[in-house]
């Protein structure tokens, strides 16, 4: 059989190039300002609803009594005060924590759109393709929420039949779900995880297959689930080796990152560092940094100077594994079905472009 996932990586490889280079300013800041709200819709968005609501079934147990005065946590049978912490300010941060999420989330998610739609088309523009898409971005993160509600709901109840606490939360008398037999726990235990990883996966699909055929077929969230069905249908191997290859990809690209990042920071960090030295100088030493009016303005300044360029040099390597790795993605997707894929003709055959005469042939 074609493992389309591991062929893709090469497909990849040669559609970032093409896709990224030859190198221009306009296009780069373009993408990198993509990337930059992407952050969200590539990893935040496609867990929008199982992640958030997963964190509030985990967290259930911990605080057990939140009173307009004090907040209680549990101690063994008993409970106590949280010193310091107040009802009021943590509600406030919860329900602007959840505000700022719903509202910027599905922003995120159409700026993924637009990337897809960059890919399609091999030209980068962000205000035709947002307002084209936006209406798409919002079914495709109306259906990832309600993804994560369904299938959160499972957790939810394994959560408070292990921990009676919780019942209390939800208006439960203490004790009422408690002393469920070890057969029953586990029942409803394998049940939750079953339901809690088809959910998963549903919205690594959703986010990874669904998107893109979305984009490539100009069509809503359902009839891009029922494409992408009727081609993954009977590719469950395909499914699986792409899943495999997809984490190693990741964690490699992960890792690529987090060593460009701690190399940009070092180099930042030393600048910074001297640049601080020169100034204390003619304040008094470096003591005057803090203690002093102009130290109080020069500290803060090359604070926020270092950390916006440590943030500007990371940023294209961020931008090269981010676009290689929805290439990636994408690719795997033309592999299985290349209808589905929204991907430049210019893009898809960077690779056949390459291979010499005979190669071109032999393939053909």
């Amino acid at each position: 059989m074609s493992w389309h996932a591991v062929d893709a990586l090469d497909r990849a490889v040669d559609a970032t190039r093409g896709f990224l280079f030859p190198f221009g300013a306009v296009r780069w800041v373009k993408l990198a300002f993509l990337v930059f709200v992407m952050a969200g819709g590539t990893a935040g968005a496609s867990r929008v609803g199982a992640s958030n609501i997963g964190v509030s079934a985990a967290g259930v147990g911990l605080w057990t009594e939140i009173s307009p005065i004090r907040v209680e946590r549990v101690v063994g049978p008993g409970t106590e005060p949280v010193v310091g912490l107040d009802a009021a300010p943590l509600v406030a941060v919860a329900v602007g924590t959840v505000f700022v999420g719903v509202v910027l989330a599905p922003w995120s998610v159409a700026f993924r759109l637009v990337f897809y739609d960059a890919l399609a088309t091999n030209d980068v523009a962000l205000r035709r393709p947002l307002r084209d898409r936006f209406r798409q971005a919002l079914a495709l993160f109306a259906f990832a929420t309600a993804l994560g509600v369904v299938t959160a709901v499972p957790v939810v109840a394994f959560v408070v039949a292990l921990e009676p606490h919780a019942a209390r939360v939800l208006g439960v008398p203490v004790g009422g779900l408690s002393g469920l037999p070890p057969a029953a726990t586990a029942a409803l235990g394998g049940f939750g995880v079953a339901i809690g990883a088809t959910g998963a996966l549903g919205g690594r699909l959703t986010f990874e297959f669904v998107a893109p055929a979305m984009v490539a077929r100009d069509v809503g969230v359902i009839a891009g689930w029922q494409s992408v069905w009727r081609s993954l249908r009977g590719s469950g191997a395909d499914v699986v080796a792409y899943l495999a290859v997809h984490a190693v990809v990741a964690t490699g690209v992960g890792t690529l990152q987090v060593v460009a990042v701690t190399v940009a920071g070092g180099i930042v960090a030393a600048i910074a560092l001297v640049a601080l030295v020169f100034a204390a100088v003619p304040l008094g030493g470096l003591g005057a940094l803090i203690g002093t009016t102009a130290g109080a303005v020069v500290l803060p300044t090359v604070l926020v100077c270092a950390v916006a360029a440590a943030a500007v040099l990371a940023l294209p390597v961020r931008l090269v594994a981010r676009t290689y790795l929805t290439a990636y993605e994408v690719s795997t997707l033309a592999g299985i079905d290349p209808e589905l894929a929204p991907l430049a003709s210019t893009l898809a055959e960077s690779d056949e472009r390459e291979l010499p005469a005979h190669g071109r042939e032999s393939t053909g």
